[in-house]
């Protein structure tokens, strides 16, 4: 038996989209496994939400939060936020550093926009003006979920057999950021697993555990993220020193300025850190006269294929 043309394509087609629906339903599997996703919403009475996910290449075009003015209860109402991608993550040491757009005013943070989405962590009062996003209220809006601390250590001296016992880092972020960047860490950097906890940086400094900003080793998002070793004295964000969020930094102790697992966890914050997806345009509606010229376009189409056919069998 013959196969006709238009059989023969038909067979490559089918068998090309079965491929295709097979690579497709693996790579979800795939990315499910280390992957999430979460909605943050600047005006919930408006609608006014996007998506947040683990490794997206952010970016997109910049909005403000309440622009429609329906919800002018929200304390950021009429900033601008977004369009900040993957590509300008990383700021340096300083508080208020790595902001694409927005940081006119080296000085403090405050009413600065969200070029990230996600809100700065704050030092509490009187750090850099870091205040306006301090204080349990502040935190039920804070997208993400309350800021929270988890450390960072391996057992697997396998993996890093130089790796010291002392080596223990913290990040400090929004509680989706930490609880993915946890398991992201513990698969690629074989982490230890941990849980997050509280952060209260205005405890008294000589008894308490928690990070200060002169531990900070790299912010991240617009200063939404931040990972700290305590051992670094960063004595240029010390608040006695004249703060500003291009401060310069002293070098990394060196039992760590060179460490594989540092570099490991920094390259992993970089790439998988999670950002909110650029906006989607919504889609226009097709009008009667595209949708006629598509139903015409359409049967033209199979009378050709059939007057094909046909020709072919003679």
């Amino acid at each position: 038996m013959i196969l006709s043309v238009p059989t023969i394509l038909v067979a490559f087609a089918t068998f090309f989209q079965v491929v295709q629906a097979a690579n497709n339903c693996a790579s979800s599997n795939a990315k499910a496994t280390k992957s999430i996703r979460f909605r943050i919403a600047y005006a919930p009475s408006s609608m006014d939400s996007n998506t947040v996910s683990s490794w997206s290449d952010g970016g997109g075009s910049r909005t403000k939060i309440n622009e429609n003015g329906t919800d002018l209860s929200n304390p950021f109402a009429g900033r601008e936020y977004a369009g900040g991608g993957r590509w300008d993550i990383l700021g340096t040491t300083a508080y208020g550093s790595g902001y694409p757009y927005g940081a006119t005013d080296v000085k403090t943070i405050k009413g600065r926009p969200f070029p990230h989405a996600m809100w700065p962590i704050s030092w509490g009062p009187g750090y850099l003006g870091g205040e306006e996003y301090w204080g349990d209220d502040i935190d039920l809006l804070r997208p993400g979920g309350a800021v929270g601390t988890i450390n960072i250590l391996t057992k697997d001296t396998s993996k890093w057999p130089n790796v010291g016992s002392d080596e223990v880092y913290t990040m400090i972020g929004d509680k989706e950021s930490l609880t993915f960047m946890i398991s992201d860490l513990v698969r690629v950097c074989h982490a230890a697993p941990a849980t997050p906890r509280k952060f209260d940086p205005t405890t008294n400094a000589t008894n308490s555990t928690q990070p200060r900003p002169e531990n900070v080793v790299q912010y991240y998002r617009s200063s939404s993220f931040a990972l700290a070793y305590p051992k670094y004295n960063n004595t240029f964000a010390l608040p006695s020193s004249n703060l500003t969020t291009n401060h310069g930094s002293v070098p990394l102790p060196g039992s760590i300025i060179n460490s594989p697992f540092l570099r490991c966890v920094n390259d992993t914050i970089r790439a998988s850190l999670p950002l909110m997806d650029a906006f989607q345009k919504p889609k226009k509606k097709l009008s009667p006269g595209a949708i006629a010229g598509i139903v015409i376009g359409s049967v033209a189409g199979a009378i050709l294929l059939l007057v094909f056919c046909i020709v072919l069998k003679r």
